[in-house]
């Protein structure tokens, strides 16, 4: 089937994305991925598989909630709000004092925004996809422009589960009522997709329970099997090292991904001061992208030698990149039911690069490293907590701690790298194609 995969973002970055098109091609299909246009990047890209990456112009600015309006207007309107006029996406960091009345009034004006987004969204895709016979998206924003592009083609939609994002982020601290309206939509959405796809178990089970549907297919986020014939020390060919200038016998605590609020990252940072940790020779390492990249960049600056913030490499040389951490930091406090239920991509990309890990109590992730031996849990909302855990790894022998490193790279070789892992897309998609020729 030709299938047309829909980001929301600009498609750099999301792996998850990348691996299902690679999947789908290789069983056959034609395979697009819609993406949003970005700087510097180009309009079209070719991936292997063959796929192709097309990025559409697309006015991702909040002030779009405010068309009709003159473009003088709704810069004024962005002011009094609070925001930049040219700003995609929120202010980073929790409102205080007189803007903690405009905050609701700021999430408002983003809901509309992305509301009034769908129709050029879509109409967008199909300019590029004409001949989609399926559409594919991950992200709820995303949801109701697939929707809307497979009925205006009469085709169908798959939805894949990556995030419960009612229960998530910003949507989670919205008003009930906020979260309900969304909720509803969500569910009416997601009961007219032709397949449902889930990033853990947990996740699938609660998809199922909440929205009355069958229990949608598990596509864990992990990568592919990386450098399979390699000894687990030939790993790391120095590259973080390198690109952090600190000397060898300093160990690397990495937390790498998208950078922003409720990851754990302020309390990651805080740990490197509680007392466990205080004395020792090792830095904190920051590799991603982000709202609050600039933040954590000025702080950086204040801790020189033990906070190193590094921008996101590209998703083929993540691993290689990631090999050379002592630790992997998962973080991802489980304030949100969200956080509680869902597998990261980190979390198996550690794995796969040998680098045991540290992640938060009362979660999917830490029954997961538990069941499989991978690292530590620790309460990741307190930082003496962190750096309990950090300090527990890394004062234990070398020969455990060579054990647990070549343990852990062995588990996500033979049981969680993507190959193993696929297989339920793979059918899902085979069976699509079925139903299409009958």
């Amino acid at each position: 089937m030709r299938v047309t995969i829909v980001a929301a973002n600009s498609g750099e970055f999301d792996s998850r994305l990348r691996r299902t098109a690679l999947a789908l091609a290789e069983d056959g299909h034609t395979v697009a991925i819609v993406a949003f246009a970005g700087h510097n990047l180009p309009a079209e890209e070719a991936l292997p598989g063959p796929v192709t990456v097309r990025r559409v112009p697309l006015d991702l600015r909040l002030t779009s909630a405010f068309r009709p309006l003159p473009d003088v207007v709704r810069r004024g309107l962005a002011r009094v709000f609070g925001f930049d006029p040219e700003a995609t996406q929120l202010p980073a960091g929790r409102p205080n004092g007189p803007d903690l009345l405009r905050a609701p009034f700021r999430r408002l004006v983003e809901i509309v925004a992305h509301l009034r987004r769908v129709g050029p969204w879509r109409d967008a895709i199909l300019r590029a996809e004409p001949y989609t016979e399926v559409f594919h998206a991950k992200a709820l924003i995303a949801l109701p422009v697939v929707r809307s592009a497979a009925r205006w083609t009469r085709t169908r939609f798959v939805y894949d589960v990556a995030d419960l994002h009612v229960e998530a982020a910003r949507l989670a601290r919205m008003p009930r009522l906020v979260r309900q309206i969304v909720g509803a939509r969500e569910g009416r959405w997601i009961r007219d997709a032709a397949g449902l796809t889930a990033v853990s178990e947990a996740v699938a089970d609660e998809v199922a329970r909440r929205y009355r549907v069958p229990v949608p297919t598990i596509l864990l986020n992990t990568p592919p099997a990386w450098r399979p014939e390699a000894r687990l020390g030939s790993l790391d060919d120095g590259r973080l090292r390198a690109a952090t200038g600190l000397p060898k016998k300093r160990a690397l605590i990495l937390y790498q991904g998208g950078l922003s609020v409720d990851r754990g990252l302020e309390e990651l940072v805080a740990a490197l001061d509680e007392p466990a940790l205080a004395e020792r020779e090792l830095a904190v390492v920051l590799l991603g992208y982000g709202r609050l990249l600039d933040l954590f960049r000025q702080i950086a600056a204040g801790k020189p030698d033990r906070l190193v913030v590094l921008d996101a490499v590209p998703p083929g040389d993540l691993l290689a990149f990631t090999a050379g951490a002592t630790i992997g930091y998962v973080g991802q406090p489980g304030r949100t039911l969200n956080q509680r239920l869902n597998l990261a991509n980190k979390l198996f990309e550690y794995a796969m690069a040998g680098v045991p890990v540290v992640v938060d109590l009362g979660t999917e992730h830490c029954r997961l490293v538990r069941q499989e031996d991978l690292g530590r849990c620790a309460d990741v909302s307190d930082p003496t907590s962190v750096a309990a855990a950090i300090a527990g790894l890394l004062d234990a022998p070398t020969r455990e701690r060579t054990r647990l490193r070549t343990h852990v790279r062995n588990v996500a070789l033979h049981r969680y790298a993507w190959e193993r892992t696929r297989d339920g897309l793979v059918n899902l998609y085979r069976e699509l194609a079925r139903d299409q020729r009958r």
